[in-house]
């Protein structure tokens, strides 16, 4: 842990003192609930619902390796799902806001002329903002709900494509798959799972211009 902790910190320092360019990005989010109960029983019957995110941080070259590149930032992001429970007739809705804190390492795979592909990973910690759950008219409000009102660890991994616009000026659209840790919520535990489609703009901040 000590060592895990050490390598990120190390990694912020590093990213935010060689940073070289500004990130803003925003997109779409495909979110669904993994619920289960204190009996050890999965919610049925939830489906995905659609959100948007917005970010912006920082981009640098990780350590001393000049095809990884690490960034540090922070996002906006909306959740939720919705379900029903045929046997008693409720119909079930969830919408949450996270501020969160992301890191990530992305690493160019290949170039396509002056464009390029490149793989990503990010985790992220959050905190919420707000939320609600709708159960049939009534509505309650998840700031006071102990399943939510946590931290939530996400990890999400992804592939995108970029292309400079000018000297400046690069943008990028990416895909990215996420599923947030269990919650240690003894003995309900809910998990999160998103897909993202997004568009972002790289700034550069430096002169030296990054290939």
């Amino acid at each position: 842990m000590k060592k895990n902790l050490l390598f990120f910190s190390l990694l912020i320092m590093t990213t935010i003192a060689t940073a070289q360019q500004l990130y803003l990005e925003t997109g779409k989010t495909s979110s669904l609930f993994d619920y289960e109960n204190s009996q050890g029983e999965q919610l049925q019957n939830l489906q995905s619902t659609n959100h948007n995110f917005m970010a912006f941080g920082f981009r640098g070259r990780a350590i001393t390796n000049r095809e990884i590149m690490g960034s540090i930032g922070v996002r906006y992001a909306s959740y939720g799902s919705i379900g029903s429970d045929d046997t008693v007739g409720n119909f079930m809705q969830w919408d949450v806001n996270y501020l969160e804190f992301n890191m990530g390492l992305d690493h160019k795979l290949f170039s396509i002329k002056k464009g390029a592909v490149f793989i990503k990973g990010v985790t992220s910690l959050g905190f919420l903002v707000q939320g609600s759950q709708t159960i049939n008219n009534e509505v309650m409000n998840l700031k006071k709900a102990e399943e939510f009102d946590q931290f939530l660890i996400d990890f999400r991994l992804g592939a995108g494509f970029s292309h400079p616009i000018s000297d400046n000026l690069s943008f990028y659209v990416q895909y990215m798959y996420g599923k947030s840790m269990v919650w240690i919520v003894k003995p309900e535990k809910l998990k999160i799972e998103s897909k993202n489609i997004s568009f972002g703009l790289l700034i550069n901040l430096s002169k030296n211009k990054i290939k």
